[in-house]
């Protein structure tokens, strides 16, 4: 399939046809879209040096159902690494489920019995990251909305919508489709609003995003500023256990957690995993995608090497 065959346009929106999601058709956007296609030159231009100096792949990965595209995460995380991309799984020594869907009621079946990635994470639910989130962390950020008294986020089960809102609680009836979960002051000053964006790999954190929004934006994905920060200086080694448990209990190999820390209690919440991860974030400087990137790709490499070695 093309890249024009898997979104539509809808009026002054573009819409992912697999998933509903929408990004609004702005200058901004086709700003997004030239730095995007900066940094996959970059790669490919890395990736042939390599090809160059005659470096073998240290292993063969397929993906299924379908092969991710290079503006998803895994694609240039896979050039750093030194891992080819096979169309063939029978000459894949790894498998990747990879797929833009949130639900399905069973996982889907590996091409062959050698070892896969992420093939467990096949329901990534807002409600199951909530349930998920609380039997690890020990409390909640699920409200009971009809019981609930105050403020609370409405938004649906899918991923990737960005459609959270503000309501008041109780309501008479829940939305069908959707979630209510505890509104999070997650602002370190009390104005900039910031998603700790929260990349795992094979049970390693090699670092986080701090994704920073306007007040008005902060259900959004537009950040007007990405920082690539330490994973340490960001979450406590209580936290990082947490989150690595958090992401085994969902199958979760390679993908990123959207993380807020709230201002009132200090703790964290995990309110969205995403197995299809794009990135890196198109609001950051080059140099730090590149640098976002090779942490992604040696944690990737090391978890490559351990699973071919085992």
């Amino acid at each position: 399939m093309s890249f024009f065959g898997e979104f539509k346009i809808d009026g002054d929106r573009l819409v992912a046809k697999e998933t509903g999601a929408q990004i609004p058709l702005t200058v901004d956007f086709a700003k997004d879209v030239l730095r995007i296609g900066s940094f996959i030159w970059l790669v490919n231009a890395l990736r042939a040096t390599r090809i160059v100096k005659g470096r073998e792949p240290r292993a063969r990965i397929s993906f299924f159902p379908k092969k991710p595209r290079s503006y998803y995460a895994i694609w240039p995380v896979c050039q750093l690494a030194d891992v080819k991309i096979v169309d063939d799984p029978e000459e894949a020594d790894l498998h990747f489920y990879f797929e833009d869907r949130e639900f399905l009621t069973a996982p889907r079946r590996a091409p062959s019995n050698r070892p896969s990635f992420n093939v467990g994470c096949f329901d990534i639910r807002k409600s199951v990251v909530a349930r998920v989130f609380e039997e690890t962390f020990g409390y909640s950020l699920a409200v009971d909305p009809v019981a609930h008294r105050g403020p609370a986020v409405a938004k649906s089960e899918g991923n990737g919508k960005h459609d959270g809102r503000i309501v008041q609680c109780p309501v008479e009836a829940p939305e069908p489709g959707l979630v209510y979960q505890r509104l999070i002051e997650n602002t370190f000053n009390g104005v900039e609003h910031i998603d700790i964006r929260t990349p795992v790999v094979g049970g390693k954190i090699p670092f986080v995003y701090l994704k920073r929004r306007s007040r008005a934006l902060r259900f959004s994905n537009d950040n007007h500023r990405v920082d690539l920060v330490d994973t340490d200086a960001m979450l406590s080694p209580s936290e990082q256990d947490g989150i690595v448990r958090f992401a085994k209990a969902m199958s979760l190999d390679f993908g990123g957690l959207d993380v807020l820390r709230c201002r009132e209690d200090g703790r964290i919440y995990i309110v969205d995993a995403n197995k299809t991860d794009m990135g890196p974030p198109s609001a950051m400087r080059g140099q730090d995608k590149l640098k976002a990137m090779r942490g992604l790709a040696g944690a990737f490499a090391d978890l490559v090497d351990e699973t071919v070695s085992s």
